[in-house]
């Protein structure tokens, strides 16, 4: 299960915090989440891993693909940041 919070910072940029674990299925909300926020003025989304205990394979791609100059991706774990670096390369 997936929870995400969000918080504006500063009028310019959203903070989804995502507590729990990561699967495809949890990933559609997710998704969800960004493209609302996308089409409005807000210049960035950051996620904030903290909370995520898991994640598997599957969802780390899709979240490596959802990443761009206006999503950044914080506070992950060490397994997930080396999950998350691997499938960059690829």
């Amino acid at each position: 299960m997936l929870r995400i919070t969000e918080s504006l910072e500063n009028g310019k940029t959203i903070r989804l915090r995502l507590d729990g674990t990561v699967s495809v299925e949890s990933l559609a909300e997710l998704e969800k989440a960004c493209a609302r926020f996308r089409d409005t003025q807000l210049k960035m989304i950051i996620l904030d891993m903290a909370g995520v205990d898991f994640m598997k394979d599957d969802a780390a791609r899709k979240l490596v693909e959802l990443q761009s100059d206006s999503l950044r991706i914080i506070n992950c774990s060490p397994f997930i940041v080396t999950l998350l670096q691997t499938l960059r390369k690829d």
